[in-house]
């Protein structure tokens, strides 16, 4: 007997398995990307910013807008973006918006995200253009600086204690300019400063992230007739008005400020440019600029109570025939980003350009980065003070400690002999002294330490300020046994300066408060 066994199909099935198992999986190609989220809408510099999460597969994105109210229909304002956030700058103050993105790729686009609403604070006015009479601003709104906004000859800007200004970090460059002729009065006080900073959210701000204030005056400039124009497009400058006017600015604050426009052409976040010794200015700090905090290019203005803070190139540089007074004056640098303290010039193209860089300044405190010019990024925090390019000027009563280069340097022939440092402490830098100019250098370690000029240098001359290395609270009052408690020089009694100083340094050691508490920030972003 036979029996037939079919075992053909079974092993056909086998091959085919066994081949199936063998071959790569087949690729089902795209798939429409799941539905997105909106995580936040956050106004930002006088616009409204969308930030969403990314899809997996996603290749772009549509931001889609409907205004709360009078309008059901969700139109497309931005199509196919590839980053996760979009700024809407068309979005207008007091109207309420709905957001909602979709992801999409090759195989389709997903469901709408859920909606999230957002609005433009109902207090938030837009600063832009030239104003060409009086304007004046409003303290209970916030402005948002927004592009160049200037002050034209004959016009002026009044801004009320407590005034809020942001500049834009939605156009470049945002700042504020005073031209020759315009006035600019920003009338703080030390409950209710005003405060110009970035329109940036609290916790991500940073330098350069708009402008800042120039201000343009008719007083001297030493370059040749027609040369004396500012930088960053601010226009001219100078002339013989020594007394001229720009207005007032007191227990202001200028925050996050200062822009490269081109490669040294830059804003700083305060720039003087000709001022006249008509305009007041005391009780001002710039904060966390990416520039200088204060530069001066030739004038007369005087500057009393003034707070560079966090400056990423120099906190005070003054040039180009400067001759005005300063009194109690402060820096306090990053140890990872920061120039010079002090950085002061006669003229770049001729070093005995008249009138003089010509000064006189009492009691500063500079402070470096750390004891022994320790801590902090290598190369940062360099020169205490640097005088070069025929500078002259006379500093007194000034505190000179914890810079990475040198306390004071002097460069070039042409300086020596001009400047003074005189009744000062420089002590407890990576070197005290130096000179880049071989020429000049004998003469100014000698200078330094003439027995008239009444300086004390080095280590054994320690200020023993009482926290001067603290970014968030600084004490800078010196100690009991300081050198700053004696060898100080009385200012000339001429109305300006305060003469009842009897202390070296900016902060008197028996104040019970510190002159810069309350009205100042130490936030670093």
């Amino acid at each position: 007997m036979f029996r037939r066994i079919f075992r053909t199909p079974v092993l056909a099935g086998l091959l085919i398995t066994m081949g199936a198992c063998g071959d790569s999986p087949v690729d089902p190609g795209p798939v429409v990307p799941v539905q997105p989220v909106v995580q936040s809408v956050a106004e930002q510099g006088g616009a409204l910013v969308v930030t969403w999460a990314a899809v997996a597969g996603a290749d772009a994105y549509d931001v889609q807008r409907q205004l709360a109210v009078g309008a059901a229909t969700f139109i497309t304002i931005a199509a196919d973006q590839t980053v996760t956030t979009y700024t809407d700058a068309t979005a207008m103050v007091g109207s309420t918006y709905n957001y909602r993105v979709i992801a999409k790729n090759s195989a389709g686009s997903s469901t709408p995200s859920d909606p999230l609403p957002g609005a433009l604070d109902l207090n938030e006015t837009v600063l832009s253009g030239t104003i060409t009479g009086p304007m004046t601003l409003d303290a209970s709104e916030t402005y948002i600086i927004t592009g160049i906004v200037a002050i034209a000859d004959g016009a002026s800007l009044t801004i009320p204690a407590g005034t809020v200004l942001k500049g834009s970090t939605s156009v470049s460059p945002s700042a504020v300019m005073v031209r020759q002729g315009g006035k600019i009065f920003s009338n703080g006080t030390a409950a209710n400063p005003v405060i110009f900073t970035s329109g940036a959210a609290v916790g991500q701000r940073a330098r350069g992230d708009w402008g800042g204030v120039v201000i343009n005056g008719r007083s001297v400039c030493n370059f040749p007739a027609g040369d004396c124009v500012g930088e960053g497009a601010s226009g001219p400058y100078g002339g013989s008005v020594l007394d001229d006017d720009s207005g007032v600015m007191t227990y202001t604050r200028i925050e996050f400020a200062g822009f490269e426009v081109s490669f040294g052409n830059e804003l700083n976040a305060l720039t003087l440019n000709g001022v006249g010794s008509g305009t007041e200015l005391h009780h001002i700090q710039t904060h966390y600029g990416s520039d200088d905090g204060f530069e001066w290019f030739g004038g007369t203005v005087d500057l009393k109570y003034a707070v560079a803070t966090g400056i990423s190139d120099d906190s005070f540089d003054y040039s180009t025939g400067w001759s005005g007074r300063g009194q109690f004056w402060i820096a306090q640098q990053d140890p990872d980003d920061a120039d010079n303290g002090f950085e002061v010039d006669g003229n770049e193209d001729d070093f005995n350009a008249m009138p003089l860089t010509d000064p006189t300044i009492y009691n500063l405190t500079l402070v470096g980065k750390g004891l022994d010019g320790a801590g902090g990024t290598a190369g940062e925090s360099k020169d205490g003070i640097r005088l070069r390019r025929g500078t002259g000027g006379d500093i007194f009563n000034a505190i000179v400690i914890g810079f990475g280069g040198a306390g004071v340097d002097v460069d070039n022939i042409e300086s020596v002999g001009r400047y003074t440092i005189q009744n000062s402490i420089v002590s407890r830098n990576s070197k005290d002294l130096q000179s880049a100019d071989d020429a000049g250098g004998a003469a100014f370690q000698d200078s330094l330490s003439l027995p008239a000029w009444n300086n004390v240098i080095g280590a054994g001359a320690d200020p023993l300020l009482a926290d001067a290395f603290n970014r968030d609270a600084p004490d800078l009052r010196p100690g009991t046994g300081s050198p700053a408690l004696a060898g100080f020089a009385t200012p000339p009694d001429d109305g300006f300066f305060d003469i009842t100083v009897n202390y070296i340094g900016a902060v008197d050691p028996m104040d019970t408060a510190q002159w810069f508490e309350g009205w100042t920030t130490f936030v670093r972003n």
